[in-house]
């Protein structure tokens, strides 16, 4: 019979009897974690335990701040991809030419053109149509509202040729971001998913607003695109964005429409 632990027979008691007690089995590992209200724990008496709560709001505010960024991004991307319209669609007038002080055309077969109080005067390249999405603006003649479209906001074309557009939307994004910061994480997302993409020029505008520059390979356009958008605030406070593209060889015409369009645009 094995021993150990300092036992020995003891002749007169004819029994093993141990020198002096065992020792006490090993304590388990990792020790037990208190109940939660016990001491320690949170919500109970005693020495505070190692819980740090702020770690995981911390984590929580840092991912919201990275998907925040990739939803601004993404968003705009969107409508770099041409949205779904209403169902009213406003016809529009033709060659790009900047505008000047000629009275209101209206577009046969859109809504009603804006009020002449309410609308700037266009020379007859172009002409005054009044959009559903709450806004007036002027667009190249025999343009008209396009619905074949995959994202949200409103796109003009001429119809039967997808080479050209003019896009406008609302900024739905927090006024804490500012325009030019917008249009910057706008053009970080395009680098990853436009072939051939190119930052041509980002810059301030008067009036607090921005404007981008930029070209990519574009089948559409008979392979490059440039466009340009612009970031602009409304009196009453609201941005909008306003979007002119066309082939990049007839980049002259795009700035034209895009110049056109900014200065007659009313939102109302």
């Amino acid at each position: 019979m094995a021993t150990g632990g300092g036992a020995h027979w003891n002749p007169q008691s004819q029994r093993w009897e141990w020198a002096e007690q065992p020792p006490p089995p090993p304590p388990s590992y990792p020790p037990p974690r208190p109940p939660a209200g016990g001491p320690g724990g949170r919500g109970g008496p005693g020495v505070p335990g190692r819980h740090r709560p702020w770690k995981v709001p911390l984590l929580v505010a840092l991912g919201a701040v990275v998907v925040g960024g990739c939803a601004v991004a993404g968003w705009l991307v969107l409508r770099d991809e041409e949205p779904k319209a209403p169902a009213a669609a406003p016809s529009a007038s033709g060659s790009p030419a900047a505008p000047s002080g000629a009275g209101p055309n209206t577009a046969p077969g859109a809504t009603s053109s804006s009020p002449p109080s309410a609308s700037p005067s266009v020379p007859p390249p172009y002409t005054v149509v009044r959009d559903d999405a709450g806004f007036s603006v002027a667009v190249p003649a025999g343009w008209e509202r396009s619905l074949d479209e995959d994202g949200s906001g409103s796109f003009y074309r001429r119809p039967g040729d997808r080479s050209a557009l003019i896009q406008i939307f609302r900024v739905s994004e927090p006024d804490s971001v500012g325009t030019c910061e917008l249009l910057r994480i706008s053009s970080q997302d395009l680098g990853q998913r436009r072939p051939g993409y190119q930052e041509v020029s980002l810059d301030p505008t008067p009036g607090e607003s921005c404007e981008l520059v930029y070209e990519y390979d574009n089948q559409e356009s008979h392979g490059r695109r440039r466009a340009i958008e612009r970031i602009t605030v409304a009196p009453d406070g609201r941005r909008w964005a306003l979007l002119a593209a066309g082939p990049a060889t007839d980049g002259t015409a795009v700035r034209a429409n895009l110049t056109a369009a900014v200065e007659s645009f009313r939102p109302r």
